[in-house]
C-alpha cells in the first residue's frame, strides 16, 4: 500500500516525508520524479508487548510513502506539463495525503484555503475528464454495435459525472461490489482515500476557516508543524521524550498522521509474540485467519488448522500469556474468524 504527499510546491512535503521515513532527501529543491521510501506505524501496543516478551528484535508494520513531485498551479507551458506530471504520478497511489501551507516565510503569503479547493478542483476536474470521454465512448459504441459491453456501466459513468459536476469527490458515494469492479481500473483520483494536513508554524493554528475547507474536501485533517517533527527526529529517544513531555504532547504529531493514513487504507494490525521476535503484521479491515496467516507466510494459509487467539487488552489485563490462559482468555478459531485489531495471534498449521 502506498500513500503519495501531494501539493502544491514548497509546501514542506519533502520535510515530512523524510520525518516518516527517517531519510535524509534535501528539501526545496523540486524535481520531476516521486520518491519513494517506506516508514513504520508506530504503535503503542508493539511496545508494550515488546516491554512484556523482551524479545530479540520488534517490527512495526510498514506503509510506503511517495513523495510526489509538487507543482505551482499556475497557467501556461510549464504549469500544465507539471500539473500532467503531478496527475499522472498521484493516480499510482492508494491514498492522498495533501500537505497545505499554514505558514508565510520566504515563498510569500500562504493560502491555505485556496490550496485546499484549488486542488479539490483539479482532481475533480481531472476524474470529470475521464468520466465525460468513457461516457463519449460508451455512446458511440452502442450507436454503432447496438449494444454495450456491460450495461452497468453507462449508468455508472453518469452517476459520477453528476457528483463531479456538483464538485464532490467520487469517495462520498456508496458503491455495490459491481460498481467498484467497474470503476476501479480507472484509478479516479477523487475516490482515493484523502487525508489533508495542515502544515503550520510552531506557535500558530490553521484556523477555523481552513479547517472547515478541509473537512468540506471530505478528508481526514491532521495539523502539525513539520518544522518541528524534524528537529524532533533528530534528537536521541530520551531527548525527545523529555521534549514532548515539557510540551504536554503525548508523542511527535506524524504518529497521528501515519494511523490516519492507516485507517483510511482500511489497514488494521495483529501480533505475533514470543522471546525471538514481536511483530506487527498488516491485513485489511475484515479480513479472516488464513488471510492473516498468509501475511506472515503462504505455507500457514495454505496448511491453515486453527488459530490461537488472545485479544490485546485481555493479555494486558492478565500480565501475561500464562496468565491469560489460565483465565481462558485464549481461544482456538477456525477459518471464518474475522481477526480484529490488535489481535495477539499464534498459528497451528500443517503442510
Amino acid at each position: 500500500m502506498q500513500v503519495g504527499l501531494i501539493g502544491l510546491k514548497f509546501t514542506g512535503k519533502t520535510t515530512l516525508h523524510n520525518v516518516i521515513t527517517g531519510g535524509s532527501r534535501p528539501t526545496g529543491q523540486g524535481g520531476v520524479d516521486p520518491y519513494l521510501a517506506t516508514g513504520h506505524v508506530p504503535d503503542a501496543r508493539l511496545d508494550r508487548l515488546t516491554a512484556m516478551f523482551k524479545p530479540k528484535r520488534t517490527v512495526y508494520a510498514a506503509i510506503s510513502w511517495v513523495d510526489v513531485p509538487g507543482f505551482a498551479g499556475g497557467v501556461g507551458a510549464d504549469g500544465a506539463r507539471e500539473a500532467v506530471r503531478f496527475l499522472e504520478h498521484a493516480r499510482k497511489v492508494d491514498a492522498l495525503a495533501q500537505v497545505v501551507r499554514c505558514f508565510d516565510g520566504g515563498y510569500g503569503p500562504s493560502d491555505p484555503k485556496g490550496e485546499i479547493e484549488n486542488l479539490a478542483l483539479e482532481l475533480v476536474m481531472a476524474d470529470l475528464q475521464i468520466v465525460e470521454n468513457r461516457l463519449d465512448r460508451l455512446i458511440k459504441d452502442k450507436a454503432r454495435l447496438g449494444k454495450v459491453a456491460n450495461p452497468l456501466e453507462q449508468p455508472l459513468m453518469e452517476r459520477f459525472k453528476e457528483q463531479l459536476e456538483a464538485g464532490r469527490p467520487l469517495r462520498e458515494l456508496t458503491l455495490t461490489v459491481d460498481d467498484a469492479k467497474l470503476s476501479v481500473g480507472y484509478a479516479f483520483l477523487t475516490s482515493k482515500p484523502m487525508i489533508i494536513v495542515l502544515n503550520h508554524e510552531e506557535s500558530t493554528d490553521p484556523g477555523a476557516d481552513v479547517m472547515a475547507a478541509a473537512e468540506q474536501a471530505g478528508a481526514a485533517v491532521v495539523s502539525l508543524c513539520a518544522r518541528i517533527e524534524a528537529e524532533l527526529a533528530e534528537l536521541s529517544a530520551e531527548e525527545a521524550a523529555e521534549f514532548l513531555a515539557d510540551m504536554g504532547i503525548a508523542e511527535p504529531a506524524f504518529g497521528s498522521m501515519i494511523r490516519a493514513a492507516y485507517a483510511a487504507l482500511e489497514l488494521q494490525s495483529f501480533f505475533t509474540v514470543g522471546p525471538d521476535e514481536c511483530r506487527a503484521w498488516t491485513v485489511r479491515r475484515g479480513s479472516t485467519a488464513p488471510v492473516a496467516a498468509g501475511a506472515i507466510h503462504s505455507d500457514l494459509q495454505r496448511g491453515f488448522i486453527r488459530a490461537e487467539v488472545t485479544g490485546y487488552e485481555d493479555l494486558i489485563a492478565a500480565g501475561d500469556m500464562s496468565a491469560a490462559k489460565a483465565a481462558n482468555k485464549v481461544r482456538l478459531e477456525g477459518k471464518a474468524y474475522v481477526v480484529q485489531d490488535g489481535d495477539i495471534i499464534e498459528i497451528r498449521f500443517s503442510v
